[in-house]
């Protein structure tokens, strides 16, 4: 399993989908009783912040389920067939993304995905009224293709080195148990569980959410040494499966642990679509092959998906609060934890608190992803792997019981797409652009930046001055609205940096420890953006300066960097505007100071 090597605590990994990031997932349209499953944003700048849809008041109540679509190695997959029980569908688009309005909620939604030469898959989500509920969902390339006579049987790998399948001949039913004689078509799928996240692991493929129901009917949560689909159909792709004798299947054990021994039983799950779990119903022994390696031999009575499960015995907990980048916590975010020392997820969902718990396996490690999705757009985190402690823990027990991770800061992210001009509105190349919450950008040639930053949140851009630059800019604050980040089309946050109106300049003398001091940082701020710098510029050798200040504006004239200001004067340039610097610094035109004395 890949984990991340950053050194801080929480990752948050950017899951492009080529051209289009994972993290802006506007919908694309869906089917059901209630709604068209139209987006309410489009992208597009008059689209507000996408939540004023005409058909709001109608969804009241109702849920909506969007997501992404990708294969094992992270790349989406257009025309997959989403579905639900109620009849509601759609199918993902070019970028893999699905959406679906105007859903019943549920607390247990079994969402269903389709497409030809993909491993059939189910994944249980809740569906949580008025909210967007977030589905990243993985699918599997089938491994092996075949078409048989019913009379000759079969006997294949799905992939080389196994699982090793035999389909004895005339053993063959359609769906109504009736025998079926001519050619039978296989797929067959042989997931893959050890690979790293996004380089061919296909545990996110798998269907359910490790929840199963054993032999005695009593729930448990599973953890896997390996999982393989069979589907067969006639020539017109209805379903079929074995008559009345089993299958001989033998499957190579995979872990990211301790293995079964050689000679272990481990019982055989097959995959229920009807209930979205696990369910006993054979058993299974470890041989060992002739390279050595251990493999499980079981007899399956019929074909789905199979899974070489044991019931996790000791169990362990994982707790945190899911919030935004200002501390507000993020209700109906999807939290997966996911094994790294053992094969096995459990997925929560976190409260309008932002709390969620996690059942895990103790002491064994894991690592937790954390979606959750607004307006159409979906952010994805991964946290830094996490050792469970090793006694026993429940969610049931209370929380204060279980390994907390804190506060995980979660963001979904959206665009700025601006243009930097002159007092006469033309282009200004070259130059960089500022925003706490995203970044440093350029301009280009036509003064076009663009820039990433978190959606509906208050966000200052501005332009990155340089000592004694001859125009001092206004910065431009925004709430920032919906959008693909990068500017992949149309950005609805189109903020202008232009230079200020007017402007004045201010003269004065700097001392430090009683003598006057030349090469000291003289900095401006325009108190409406009291963390930006407008202008900034240094003493003479004989302590004298003079620096350019907006004007109509409330200034704060500070002298010393920043984090270390030794002295500051605040002015008021209403009324001011056209005095500048002379060419040699103080001119009688400007604002005179008092003396700023500083102590070091």
């Amino acid at each position: 399993m890949v984990t991340n090597s950053n050194t801080g605590r929480w990752s948050r990994l950017l899951l492009t989908l080529g051209a289009a990031g994972l993290l802006a997932l506007p919908g694309c349209a869906g089917t059901n009783g209630a709604s068209t499953g139209s987006d309410p944003f489009d992208g597009g700048a008059g689209s507000g912040d996408g939540t004023s849809d005409d058909d709001d008041n109608n969804l009241a109540g109702l849920a909506t389920l969007t997501g992404v679509v990708r294969d094992a190695m992270g790349d989406p997959i257009a025309d997959v067939v989403v579905s639900l029980a109620d009849g509601s569908s759609t199918a993902t688009n070019i970028d893999g993304r699905f959406r679906l309005e105007g859903l019943e909620p549920d607390s247990r939604a079994l969402v269903n995905f389709r497409k030809a030469n993909y491993a059939r898959t189910q994944t249980p989500i809740e569906l949580m009224a008025d909210t967007e509920n977030t589905l990243l969902q993985i699918m599997a390339l089938v491994d092996y293709l075949d078409t048989f006579n019913t009379a000759d049987g079969l006997s294949f790998d799905i992939e080389a080195g196994g699982p090793a399948v035999v389909l004895p001949a005339d053993n063959f039913v359609d769906a109504n148990g009736n025998i079926y004689e001519g050619d039978v078509t296989v797929e067959a799928t042989f997931y893959d569980l050890t690979s790293g996240v996004d380089q061919g692991n296909e545990l996110f493929a798998t269907p359910g959410d490790f929840t199963a129901v054993d032999i005695t009917g009593e729930d448990q949560r599973l953890e896997s040494f390996g999982m393989f689909q069979i589907n067969l159909m006639d020539d017109s792709g209805a379903e079929l499966n074995l008559a009345g004798s089993t299958s001989s299947i033998i499957m190579p054990i995979q872990d990211l642990g301790a293995p079964p021994t050689l000679g272990d039983q481990v019982p055989a799950w097959s995959y229920d679509e009807d209930t979205g779990k696990w369910v006993e119903e054979a058993v299974g022994t470890v041989i060992e092959l002739s390279d050595g390696t251990l493999a499980w031999e079981f007899q399956a009575p019929h074909f789905s998906t199979w899974n070489c499960d044991r019931p996790i015995q000791t169990h362990g907990c994982l707790t945190g609060r899911v919030v935004d980048s200002a501390g507000n916590p993020r209700g109906g975010a999807t939290v997966r934890a996911v094994g790294i020392t053992y094969i096995s997820t459990t997925t929560a969902r976190t409260g309008q608190d932002g709390n969620f718990c996690l059942e895990v396996k103790n002491g064994e490690t894991v690592w937790a992803e954390i979606s959750y999705s607004i307006a159409g757009q979906t952010a994805t985190q991964r946290t830094d792997p996490v050792t469970i402690s090793p006694g026993m823990a429940s969610c049931s027990l209370g929380t204060s019981t279980c390994d907390d991770l804190g506060e995980i800061p979660v963001d979904i992210q959206t665009c700025v797409s601006g243009t930097v001009v002159d007092g006469n509105n033309a282009p200004q190349e070259g130059v960089q652009v500022v925003s706490p919450q995203g970044g440093v950008a350029t301009s280009d040639a036509s003064g076009a930046f663009c820039l990433t930053v978190p959606v509906f949140q208050t966000t200052e851009v501005y332009v990155l001055t340089e000592q004694d630059a001859p125009l001092a800019y206004m910065p431009v604050r925004l709430y920032a609205q919906p959008g693909l980040p990068n500017c992949q089309s149309g950005c609805p946050n189109q903020p202008i940096l232009r230079p200020y109106a007017t402007t004045t300049c201010s003269e004065g003398f700097v001392a430090v420890n009683g003598q006057l001091a030349g090469n000291v940082l003289v900095e401006v701020f325009d108190l409406e953006y009291p963390e930006v710098r407008i202008s900034s510029t240094l003493t003479n050798s004989d302590g004298s300066f003079c620096a350019s200040l907006p004007g109509e504006s409330n200034v704060s004239v500070q002298i010393g960097p920043s984090d270390n200001v030794c002295a500051s004067e605040t002015v008021d340039t209403d009324g001011l505007g056209g005095q500048t610097c002379g060419d040699s610094g103080q001119t009688s035109e400007c604002m005179v100071l008092n003396d700023f004395i500083c102590s070091l």
